[in-house]
């Protein structure tokens, strides 16, 4: 609040002139508001910015040229969505490589934040710390061309299955599933959607969201997509275990969430309605 001069035109006389005037200095010096404080920058690995780590590439999600650690030209639902948390957080984001299967592993991480299409699970929580929800999945069946779409589990069970290591798909082939020849496993996506096209697989078992992307961009290569396992996941931005920035990249997301954003990302890169791939039994 502003406090209004004496005017020239009627000076202070009396006794109380002095005392006066001194109470007028005060109050106006109390009701002058101090500068307000500069806001603490979040408590990134560089003032400034907020580095954020991505995987092998994704379609939809993150892809880019990889060189090392650097990614150059990254673009997909998880780095748009890392763009806008890191504009929302008065931070300006850098791009870095970094393996899946190190993801999890406890210890000090060289990112802020990383975005790999990563279930959350307790298991993994163990060793980091995981942000809220930012996309819901299933697990996928992706066949091989030359491979008879199966109509149940029960089907997919007889099959040649595959998985990405240290994945949920490979869990729930292992722990569910059960299938009657061994899983062959594979260190990258990439190796595994190889091995669909070659029909070493027959029967990829991955992340809905992940399987269909890639289906579409490379139509002729597989087979379809024969359908989705309830296994109802979450994807969650991976940190460091107990990282202070988890309340400031939860509450973006959930900023992100409610103002419509992330619907209109998923819109953008996906185009894609997954609730059609059927549900088998």
């Amino acid at each position: 609040m502003a406090v209004a001069a004496a005017s020239p035109a009627t000076p202070l006389r009396g006794r109380g002139g002095f005392a006066a005037a001194a109470v007028l200095l005060c109050a106006a010096l109390v009701a002058v508001p101090a500068a307000a404080a500069k806001p603490a920058s979040p408590p990134t690995l560089q003032p400034g910015k907020l580095i954020v780590a991505f995987g092998d590439p994704a379609v939809g999600f993150a892809s880019g040229t990889v060189r090392g650690s650097t990614i150059t030209n990254p673009r997909g639902y998880e780095v748009d969505l890392a763009t806008d948390i890191a504009k929302g957080l008065g931070l300006t984001p850098q791009w870095t490589y970094t393996s899946w299967n190190g993801l999890f592993l406890p210890g000090t991480k060289k990112f802020d934040v990383s975005f790999q299409e990563a279930t959350i699970t307790s298991q993994r929580a163990r060793t980091i710390t995981f942000s809220s929800p930012y996309l819901n999945a299933n697990q996928g069946v992706l066949i091989s061309k030359q491979t008879t779409p199966p109509k149940s589990i029960a089907d997919v069970k007889k099959l040649q299955t595959c998985a990405q290591t240290n994945t949920t798909g490979l869990d729930w082939i292992n722990s569910d599933l059960k299938p009657t020849k061994r899983p062959l496993t594979y260190p990258t996506t990439t190796a595994a959607f190889q091995a669909v096209q070659l029909n070493q697989c027959q029967a990829l078992i991955l992340d809905v969201p992940i399987v269909a992307l890639q289906a579409k961009a490379d139509p002729g290569k597989y087979g379809p997509v024969a359908g989705q396992i309830d296994t109802h996941e979450k994807y969650g931005a991976v940190m460091q275990k107990g990282s202070k920035l988890v309340p400031l990249i939860d509450a973006q997301i959930a900023k992100l969430t409610a103002n419509g954003t992330i619907g209109k990302l998923q819109k953008k890169w996906f185009n894609l309605d997954f609730s059609k791939i059927p549900t088998l039994h």
